[in-house]
């Protein structure tokens, strides 16, 4: 009997090695965590994904999963108790359409707004109204759902 556990590669504040956690968390599965130090990255990630960006999942036969979204579902369709996986079409493209949204577009603004030193094109607050834009549309699309 093989005992071994996946392998995850992760860095506690990225959001896209945050969101593969919760997926695992939530489906049940035990993994071997390994924090990765971004100023310091160990040999054996970058061999597992020469990319050597976090999130990475090792498989017990070795197979690799090097992009957070594969992750999640890798992990929900393992064990998915809190329906967190759309199951028809609609839902599927409706929720990849909100994660390209904050991926594409959110989350670059919101580190320029974070670190807008680097970023001297626009100002801070301007950086952070456009990314409020994007949580606006979140808060009006959670106020007609239960979730």
């Amino acid at each position: 009997m093989n005992c071994k556990l996946p392998i995850l590669y992760s860095f506690r504040r990225c959001p896209y090695a945050i969101r593969a956690r919760l997926a695992i968390a939530s489906s049940g599965q035990l993994t071997i965590l390994r924090e990765v130090f971004l100023k310091d990255r160990p040999e054996e990630f970058i061999r597992c994904s020469p990319k050597a960006s976090v999130p990475v999942l090792q498989l017990n036969g070795g197979a690799i999963i090097d992009e957070s979204l594969d992750i999640i579902e890798w992990a929900l369709e393992q064990n998915d108790p809190d329906n967190w996986l759309p199951r028809s079409p609609g839902e599927r493209a409706i929720t990849n359409q909100l994660i390209e949204e904050n991926d594409v577009q959110f989350k670059p603004l919101l580190d320029r707004y974070k670190y807008s030193i680097g970023y001297p094109e626009k100002t801070e607050q301007v950086y952070r109204l456009e990314g409020e834009y994007f949580l606006r549309q979140l808060e009006q699309r959670l106020s007609q759902s239960r979730y």
